[in-house]
């Protein structure tokens, strides 16, 4: 029998009010490092979640024209997402999530009322203990994903981003090799802080300033990067698996690092496909 929702599901939780500021709510996502906050009610009932992708809308679509401090949660938030009561198996929730396209679901007591969250990276935990040998990772390993050249610049990033099913863009080199991979994360927040995320390498295009803060004794260097390119904010060096692997030893490496996603690789090392938390959780709902 399924492992039921109560065992998986997350007690903490980063809820906001339809008028709090996007601003604010997109400190919550960085200081927490989650994907999705959810607004309620007076009554702490479910309303509305806002997902890094409803903020990248936000930023870079719809609302792009508008400071995002001038912004509330009700203006770019999905209104009435699905829920689920903890007594639900996880196979259910893995239909919902599959079905809706939906990376997480507030979990509510029988009043309504918000008492958690189960998301992807939870189901994707309970796959890696309780499925190993159900599935290999090329039986659910995507051949159709997004791949960018580390100097494309991030406008074309970000559209490939928001096509993607997972949001993920994998950067590879002219050998076809994976080089690094770029989120919807990566792109919501890639400008905080500057001086400690774009800071990679020393021949990138950039410009210096002194804060005016600082005394002549003090020299620091601060990067701005006029256009960003893929390889400005990527994270190099991702994580690669064989399509021969289990695919509950690649939902524990997903786990255990906390990311989202796998790069399959074959025997040159060329990127041939991508499994995500998403594929992982179609996986459970398969079964």
């Amino acid at each position: 029998m399924p492992p039921r929702v109560s065992s998986y599901y997350t007690r903490d939780i980063v809820a906001v009010r339809p008028n709090e500021n996007l601003a604010h709510v997109r400190k919550l996502m960085l200081r927490y490092d989650i994907g999705r906050v959810i607004v309620v009610d007076e009554e702490y009932k479910p309303v509305g979640i806002i997902t890094l992708s409803d903020l990248i809308n936000a930023l870079m679509g719809k609302y792009s024209h508008r400071p995002i401090n001038t912004l509330t949660a009700k203006d770019v938030m999905t209104p009435d997402p699905k829920t689920i009561t903890p007594r639900k198996s996880i196979k259910n929730a893995a239909h919902i999530m599959t079905r809706y396209n939906i990376g997480g679901l507030p979990v509510v007591n029988d009043e309504g009322t918000l008492i958690g969250i189960i998301t992807r990276t939870d189901l994707t935990r309970a796959y890696a203990e309780h499925y190993k040998g159900a599935y290999r990772v090329g039986d659910l390993a995507r051949e159709i994903y997004a791949k960018a050249d580390p100097y494309h610049a991030i406008f074309h990033v970000a559209r490939l981003a928001m096509l993607d099913p997972a949001g993920k863009v994998v950067v590879v080199d002219s050998d076809g090799k994976p080089i690094g991979i770029i989120t919807r994360r990566d792109l919501a927040f890639a400008n905080i802080p500057l001086e400690a995320r774009l800071t990679r390498g020393k021949d990138r295009y950039r410009k210096l300033k002194k804060p005016d803060y600082l005394g002549r004794d003090k020299i620091v260097a601060l990067r701005e990067y006029l256009v960003p390119l893929a390889r400005d904010i990527m994270t190099e060096d991702p994580v690669t698996i064989r399509p021969d692997t289990d695919a509950a030893e690649a939902a524990r490496i997903m786990v255990t690092n906390g990311i989202g996603s796998l790069i399959v690789v074959d025997e040159e090392g060329r990127a041939t496909g991508l499994v995500t938390k998403r594929e992982i959780v179609k996986a459970i709902a398969s079964l």
